[in-house]
């Protein structure tokens, strides 16, 4: 078990929220409430999730994505997923998801 660690930063003007680790039933409200707090906090720039250290994620970690989707349209701010592992991107894929994100290169 990997459990999850979220960290924020600002990035050549991006805000970043970096999820490590398993994002399941016990990481969502953690990456939820990291990406809530990033927005009510950091009031411009893109808001990117960065996914490379994403080791495991499930249909409640889809569900944190989709739900800090929507909080950041409610706040009129734009949302990316970026370093989307591979295993990731196929369960967007399969749940017909990855057209509800912008998928960005990531350095």
């Amino acid at each position: 078990m990997n459990a999850l660690v979220v960290s924020t930063t600002r990035l050549n003007g991006f805000v970043v929220v970096t999820p490590a680790g398993e994002v399941d039933l016990v990481g969502k409200p953690l990456l939820y409430g990291c990406v809530r707090a990033a927005l009510r906090t950091h009031h411009e720039g893109l808001l990117v999730i960065e996914l490379s250290a994403v080791t495991f994620m499930d249909a409640q970690g889809l569900s944190a994505l989709v739900l800090s989707r929507r909080h950041a349209v409610r706040h009129q701010r734009a949302l990316a997923l970026a370093g989307v592992p591979d295993a990731v991107r196929r369960l967007l894929q399969i749940t017909a998801l990855s057209s509800s994100f912008t998928l960005m290169a990531w350095p």
